[in-house]
């Protein structure tokens, strides 16, 4: 089988695009699931924290910030009817808010010192 020149596959297409979007979406709903592994609890962690601010509710890091707050308490969506940039949106359990997930943009996902 011949060698692909990474560089020649069209990463940025919007097709490519929203499948990394469904595929990031569903991995940070399994990282966020009671029970954590021990791998998975910062990423659980960091991850809420993202939520939290992306939804405009307050969060303080800590020893407790698993109990206080909990990473379950968010979901991740794909929506392939928005815009490619936007398909990955938070949705919070506990208020019923939807809003775009500000770490995604178009195949990249964004880390918290971008």
């Amino acid at each position: 089988m011949p060698n692909l020149d990474r560089r020649l596959i069209p990463h940025h297409e919007p097709d490519i695009v929203r499948v990394k979007g469904r595929s990031y979406a569903a991995l940070c709903n399994k990282i966020a699931q009671k029970p954590y592994s021990n791998k998975q609890v910062d990423l659980a962690l960091e991850r809420a924290q993202r939520a939290y601010g992306a939804c405009d509710l307050p969060y303080r890091a800590g020893p407790n910030a698993l109990e206080h707050y909990p990473p379950d308490r968010f979901t991740r969506i794909y929506d392939e009817t928005s815009d490619v940039k936007e398909c990955v949106k938070v949705h919070d359990k506990n208020t019923g808010r939807t809003t775009v997930w500000p770490y995604w943009f178009g195949g990249r996902p964004r880390f918290l010192d971008d």
